[in-house]
């Protein structure tokens, strides 16, 4: 006698797992690309060449829209800070690594907090729109002058400085919507100073908040 099988018992043995459609995928598209290979390898000598160099060009596309883009964004950047609305609130720095603009600590904070005044936003709104126009990694740094920290909410110079430039980056996510993968941020404390901390104008130029915009080479 033949036994009964449900008729869900018959789609369940009838289903793959999904494990196995994306292998069988896989496996699909690797033969694919090896007879692509195989094929390629029988041409010509001349035609083979013409090939690699097609798809060397269509590289160097994308290569070449993307630098143009990043250079148009960095132009953007030093006129807006040079010449336009960050002038007198920040400086701006640009090598082949990075492009790193400086924003004066009485700007954005008052001393030894690390809650954003509300003339902060002015400044760190301008800089979100010029982050807009490029993908690029953004590194976030705080630093402060040399003296130590005393009262308040904060034990070192290191804490501080850290939480500014969280500050900075929590600004940038929640109310900039720049996307968090995007963003990092240290705290130096006082061991990255920009000026010798032997006068007092000299340690409000070292309380800053450095924004890094990290080049693709």
């Amino acid at each position: 006698m033949i036994p009964k099988i449900r008729k869900k018992e018959i789609i369940r043995r009838g289903r793959s797992p999904l494990w196995l459609t994306i292998y069988s995928d896989l496996m699909t598209n690797l033969m694919l690309f090896f007879l692509m290979l195989f094929g390629t390898s029988r041409m010509a000598l001349d035609l083979q060449k013409a090939i690699y160099k097609s798809i060397q060009r269509e590289f160097s596309k994308e290569e070449y829209v993307f630098v143009k883009r990043e250079e148009e964004a960095i132009k953007k950047m030093v006129d807006y800070v040079e010449e336009r609305r960050l002038s007198g609130f920040a400086t701006i720095k640009v090598s082949e690594q990075r492009v790193k603009i400086m924003l004066a600590n009485p700007v954005l904070f008052d001393l030894g907090k690390s809650e954003l005044k509300p003339s902060a936003i002015f400044v760190l709104h301008q800089v979100a729109e010029l982050l807009r126009d490029i993908p690029n990694a953004v590194l976030v740094e705080g630093h402060t002058d040399d003296r130590p920290i005393t009262g308040g909410n904060f034990r070192s110079n290191w804490e501080l400085s850290a939480a500014r430039a969280f500050s900075v980056i929590r600004y940038f996510i929640e109310k900039e919507n720049i996307i968090p993968e995007r963003l990092s941020a240290v705290g130096y404390g006082e061991y990255k100073p920009f000026y010798p901390n032997d006068t007092e104008e000299n340690r409000a130029k070292n309380r800053r908040i450095e924004i890094n915009i990290v080049r693709i080479p």
